[in-house]
């Protein structure tokens, strides 16, 4: 069952980052799948080290290309960031130490946080970027 959907609303007209958004989406219903699913404790973690990593490989695309540009809010922008790669590696360390059950709550975390972020700040910056004539709907 899928949890979340991607929808026009979510779209930042960058093709690189809604590509990598649409990924992210997809590998957070597979994770509730999962969940939803009883998977053993090792497919779990894998599947969150998997979406850990591509968290990760999104946030450099998306703060370098504020770096590069000079992007005004990219303090403000990058702490979210950080805040999440930090709840996300807790998550991983405390479930793999059998601290913490992964439920739908924290696939439904996931969703809502990405959901949040993509339509605040991704939009922001892709809008800011575009108005200062430094990125084009083609990216």
């Amino acid at each position: 069952m899928e949890l979340v959907a991607w929808n026009k609303s979510l779209e930042t007209g960058h093709p690189i980052v809604d590509g990598q958004h649409k990924n992210l989406f997809a590998m957070i219903n597979n994770l509730h799948t999962s969940i939803q699913e009883g998977h053993p404790n090792l497919v779990l973690i894998e599947t969150m080290e998997k979406l850990s990593a591509y968290v990760e490989t999104h946030f450099k695309t998306e703060e370098e290309l504020m770096i590069s540009h000079h992007y005004e809010q990219y303090a403000e922008h990058k702490l979210e960031h950080d805040n999440l790669r930090e709840q996300s590696l807790k998550l991983i360390k405390l479930f793999g130490m059998h601290k913490v059950d992964l439920t739908a709550t924290v696939s439904q975390f996931l969703s809502d946080w990405l959901k949040h972020h993509i339509s605040g700040n991704d939009i922001a910056m892709i809008k800011w970027l575009r108005e200062n004539a430094i990125v084009d709907s083609k990216g």
